[in-house]
């Protein structure tokens, strides 16, 4: 009968070309936008900061150590909300001592549940017992 009304989002989230374009200012006017738009209340999901350190990885062949910063550099950003900044920063220092970023996001984003599952024994054996949930290992 009515319009139905929705509460007002006061942040917009943002996809990996932003995230892109302002670290590597390939594109100049693009970066300057994506630099104001990272100004304002921004929410970068899991999945594109994945997405992120997946492309300056392959696309723009950045060394572990630098898509190590770049990832930093995004979660330093005042305005930048993620879904779990402390477990995020985690993920990208394990990638420095060899782990793999996906498996290390993966991992942070299962913190409700029991264990995480995987045929990957060296995920395992690079975390040792670092791991903030406990890994099974399958044969």
């Amino acid at each position: 009968m009515g319009k139905k009304r929705h509460a007002r989002r006061l942040v917009k989230a943002v996809d990996t070309n932003v995230l892109a374009r302002y670290l590597t200012r390939d594109s100049p006017q693009q970066a300057d936008t994506a630099a104001r738009i990272l100004q304002e209340p921004t929410f970068v999901s899991n999945t594109v900061f994945l997405e992120l350190a997946w492309l300056l990885r392959s696309r723009y062949h950045f060394s572990r150590i630098d898509v190590a910063d770049a990832l930093r550099t995004v979660l330093a950003l005042p305005a930048v909300t993620v879904t779990n900044r402390k477990s995020l920063l985690w993920a990208v220092d394990r990638t420095l001592d060899g782990a793999d970023i996906a498996d290390m996001v993966h991992l942070v984003s299962a913190d409700k549940a029991e264990a995480f599952v995987t045929f990957d024994k060296a995920i395992a054996r690079t975390l040792k017992a670092a791991s903030p949930i406990p890994i099974e290992t399958l044969a």
